[in-house]
Formats: C-alpha cells, structure tokens, sequence
C-alpha cells in the first residue's frame, strides 16, 4: 500500500512540473503573439504610409501627363483651325 501511495505521489509531482512548464510555455507563447500583433500593427501603418505616398507621386504623374495630353491636344486644335481659316481665306478671297 505504502508503494502505490509513493508511486501516486511521483505520478502528481511529474504531472505537477508538466503542468508548470505547460504554464511557462503558454505564458511565453501568449507574449510572443502580443509582440507579434504589435510588430504587425506597425507594420500595417508603414504600408498604409508606403501605398499612400505611392499614391501620391503616381496621380502626380498622371496628372503632368493629362495636362501634357490637354496641351498637345488643344495646340493639334489650333493649328488645324489655322489651316482652315487660311484654306477658307485662300479660297473665298480669289
């Protein structure tokens, strides 16, 4: 009898340490993943910042090559009204 008492308290005693360690490792794990969510956090505003300035230069661009486009546009205009006005000037003045 008095062996299984010592057996049983052994057996507790491991499973005491077990649950122990168990404890540290959860503990360790649960802090892990706080450090972790934080990284993430700064991570995400980094790229938010990244995709915005991003953003920025690239309508900047767009918006040079617009006014680029409205610009040779607008001149294609003019001097296909010049060529008329003259082809009109040339042909009603004879």
């Amino acid at each position: 009898m008095e062996q299984r008492v010592i057996t049983l308290e052994l057996m507790v005693q491991q499973n005491t340490k077990m649950t122990e360690r168990l404890d540290r490792s959860m503990t360790q794990l649960c802090q892990a993943v706080a450090d972790l969510r934080v990284q993430m956090i700064q991570g995400q505003a980094e790229l938010r910042q990244e995709i915005a300035h991003s953003h920025t230069q690239l309508h900047a661009f767009f918006e040079r090559k617009f006014v680029w486009l409205i610009s040779g546009y607008c001149g294609g205009l003019l001097t296909l009204i010049g060529f008329m006005a003259k082809y009109f000037l040339d042909s009603y003045a004879k």
